[in-house]
């Protein structure tokens, strides 16, 4: 069936999205971009979130697939929940074209929540800049655009809590100074967010403060500083998680379970196959994830793959 039906199906709300007729938007030329483009405007906002919401789910598991056309397309929608699932649905796409759009939305859009994905978005631009795999003046861009963000006091706490852990992954002196100062922050989720930065940042030093809050009566924090522990890989780590393993919420053992994968080490594969005898299934699975990739940390040439 030629793209321009399946687009006529897409525009009725009664008809299911099937994963066969959406794998049809993947990798699409400027032709049918067009055909597509045509289409969108006919459709109901509810079946436009239903597309990309689904684009994405679809992108997540498979990634031969390319949906990125689509999604920067989408990234003009009227609709802010179709806007911000297109943020999300870019998270693969490595095109640097994308910084400018995701910078755009970041700072003009009049949604918190598109400004908070897109904030999010460049997080994803932020590692690959510090990976070498941009251009010196993207990374320059990136690092001014997030601190900018943090710095107006205008916006909203969400919106400079995705900065904070975006920015994190850069390695500049501004960048710590900016994760302080959201620690010292009376929003306990800011201070949350910059736990989380702190791991994210991979800077040593912040193992002191991290393992402070492993200790925060509140769980939601526990878990952000378990997290951050992964996060460092510092095995000094290790003799503070080994208690959340019994922690009352099992959202903090299941983020310190996949911590003590991170870092690896005798000590956290001990500690992890006695997790496998846990009466708890969803323990054991994240228990066996967690050791195989504690031992592929230890030893990657040991892993055999089968196709």
């Amino acid at each position: 069936m030629a793209l321009q039906q399946y687009l006529e199906e897409f525009t009725d709300p009664e008809k299911p999205l099937k994963h066969s007729d959406l794998t049809r938007l993947s990798t699409l030329g400027p032709e049918d971009l067009a055909l597509v483009k045509g289409a969108w405007g006919r459709m109901e906002p509810e079946r436009r979130v239903q597309i990309v919401t689904r684009m994405a789910d679809i992108a997540d598991h498979d990634l031969t697939l390319d949906f990125s056309a689509v999604f920067v397309m989408a990234l003009k929608d009227p609709d802010e929940q179709v806007r911000e699932h297109s943020v999300s649905g870019l998270w693969e796409c490595e095109d640097r074209h994308v910084i400018t759009l995701l910078i755009n939305l970041l700072q003009c859009d009049r949604s918190e929540r598109v400004r908070t994905a897109a904030a999010q978005g460049l997080g994803k631009f932020a590692e690959l800049a510090e990976d070498g795999k941009l251009l010196p003046k993207d990374r320059e861009r990136i690092l001014l655009v997030l601190l900018e963000t943090l710095g107006n006091r205008g916006e909203t706490p969400a919106v400079r809590r995705g900065a904070i852990e975006a920015v994190s992954a850069i390695d500049d002196d501004a960048v710590r100074e900016a994760i302080r100062n959201a620690y010292e922050s009376t929003d306990a989720e800011v201070r949350r967010s910059a736990v989380y930065a702190m791991g994210h940042n991979a800077d040593p030093a912040w193992l002191p403060i991290i393992i402070k809050e492993v200790g925060s009566n509140d769980p939601a924090m526990r878990y952000d500083a378990a997290s951050a522990c992964g996060g460092l890989g510092e095995e000094a780590a290790i003799p503070h998680l080994l208690p959340l393993l019994r922690d009352d919420d099992i959202e903090v053992r299941l983020g310190t379970i996949r911590a003590l994968g991170a870092i690896g080490g005798s000590i956290a594969k001990k500690a992890l196959a006695s997790c496998l005898r846990s009466s708890d299934e969803v323990v054991q699975e994240a228990a066996e994830e967690a050791l195989e990739q504690a031992e592929y940390n230890t030893d990657p040439l040991s892993f055999t793959f089968h196709a």
